[in-house]
């Protein structure tokens, strides 16, 4: 790299500002600092970078490394991708939408949650209705409680998944304007 693309001591310290704040939000979502850097270091870089790079960059052991971009990937705050003519060797780069890094949680982890409580739910609901006590009204009621928030939370998945960031905001401005 020539001297005008070497980044300068004020990018270096604006990078190491961000990734830093990246490792306490990793800290704040219950991982390790290595993943929030390991990220950040990503989110800065021009070209996927190799698990060998990242090791070089971060300073971390090779199996640190790649275990942190096996639950990033898993996060879907990063992607695994193929550089042509490197063969085999796994590259990675970071997801900079971090809507998109929401919306594919929310469609892929929380939506399965949601859709296994409702299949429970209504099973409970049917073998309730048919039992025939106090407590079995009680819990009927609990039961069909707990199915509306769930119904309501689909809804609000399927809202979140299907809209940009931009229309949801304009949606909320109108609201409180209202």
């Amino acid at each position: 790299m020539d001297e005008s693309q070497a980044p300068s001591a004020e990018i270096d310290a604006a990078r190491e500002e961000v990734i830093e704040a990246m490792e306490r939000t990793a800290e704040i979502y219950g991982l390790s600092r290595s993943y929030g850097r390991l990220y950040g270091l990503l989110f800065f870089a021009d070209e996927p970078m190799s698990l060998d790079t990242l090791v070089e960059e971060s300073g971390y052991a090779k199996s640190t490394v790649s275990t942190a971009m096996s639950d990033l990937k898993r996060l879907y705050l990063v992607r695994r991708r193929s550089i042509p003519g490197e063969g085999k060797k796994a590259f990675y780069e970071a997801e900079r939408d971090l809507w998109t890094v929401f919306q594919e949680f929310l469609d892929r982890e929380v939506r399965r949650e949601i859709e296994t409580m409702l299949r429970s739910l209504e099973r409970a609901e049917q073998q309730l209705e048919a039992a025939d006590s106090d407590q079995a009204e009680r819990d009927l009621k609990k039961v069909r409680t707990l199915r509306s928030l769930y119904d309501r939370s689909q809804r609000l998945v399927g809202l979140l998944t299907s809209s940009s960031v931009d229309r949801l905001a304009g949606l909320l401005d109108r609201f409180q304007r209202e």
